[in-house]
């Protein structure tokens, strides 16, 4: 059975949240939920991911998962929302508890527990997540902070920020915990995947996002098969020079850790504290 799979393009941070859809039974998950964040004001918002919501109870679905693709640098998570409004158990990757351990201490949070208890599920690698008539997979990377993983459905995988559209190539590996050889590595096992095997990445430019293995293979800017490891780290290391620093990360890692759920707001600009990431 295939699922519907609904995609979401969140415009100011180029960032994809995917809704599953089991049609048989109609329950859901919803993959990489985005709020909205202005990093000049700090102001949060909900409107993107409400409008998901507002999808999903239209239709009347059932939300069973929220699948984090990982700690997140590049967005601020709206897991927590979700799951306040839907119900939905969040799920990341078991060695989330390493990135734990690594980030909160660095980034002075208070109230999160380092075993991982915030998240509802920390999947291991091949793990299996029962949605209806769906199995949803979890496929752990190396190439993120740990706790990265990719979600199998049926003929789709779920790639996060490690593989991206064919004309993008890889998401940016110069922020904490990324690495462009175990980017390639990672990516490699994923093109191992049956050709017609649908790629929807967690960032994309702009619509269309997806893409088969197959055209990966072909035609991935950076990452098809004429391509070897150490071209791919030179090619990845050069764009990430151009690239400029992130104006989120910091906030997003502090809403990572808390499965989703925003800091205390401390006043006068405590919510969220500057971070120095090169000590991350």
């Amino acid at each position: 059975m295939q699922p519907e799979i609904i995609a979401y393009h969140h415009p100011a941070t180029g960032t994809v949240t995917y809704l599953i859809i089991d049609p048989a039974t109609f329950l859901c998950a919803i993959v990489d939920p985005v709020l909205d964040f202005d990093p000049e004001t700090e102001a949060v918002e909900t409107g993107f991911v409400d409008k998901i919501i507002a999808d999903i109870r239209a239709r009347d679905l059932g939300p069973t998962w929220v699948l984090e693709t990982g700690v997140h640098t590049g967005h601020l998570s709206a897991a927590g929302h979700v799951k306040y409004e839907t119900g939905a158990s969040i799920c990341i990757g078991a060695r989330v508890v390493e990135s734990l351990k690594r980030l909160v201490p660095a980034l002075g949070e208070d109230g999160v527990d380092l075993e991982g208890w915030d998240f509802d599920k920390l999947a291991k690698h091949g793990e299996s997540l029962p949605m209806g008539g769906l199995k949803i997979t979890a496929l752990a990377l190396e190439s993120r902070l740990p706790g990265a993983v990719a979600y199998r459905v049926a003929n789709a995988i779920f790639t996060g920020d490690v593989l991206l559209s064919p004309a993008e190539g890889s998401g940016r590996c110069d922020v904490p915990g990324a690495d462009a050889g175990k980017t390639f590595d990672d990516v490699r096992k994923i093109l191992s995947l049956p050709p017609q095997t649908r790629v929807m990445p967690g960032v994309c430019a702009a619509p269309p996002c997806e893409a088969t293995i197959a055209e990966h293979k072909a035609s991935n800017i950076q990452l098809n098969d004429t391509v070897d490891r150490l071209n791919f780290i030179a090619m990845r290391t050069t764009a990430d020079a151009l690239l400029p620093e992130s104006t989120v990360a910091g906030a997003a890692l502090r809403v990572a850790v808390r499965a989703g759920r925003l800091p205390p707001d401390l006043g006068a600009g405590g919510r969220f504290a500057p971070v120095d990431l090169a000590k991350l």
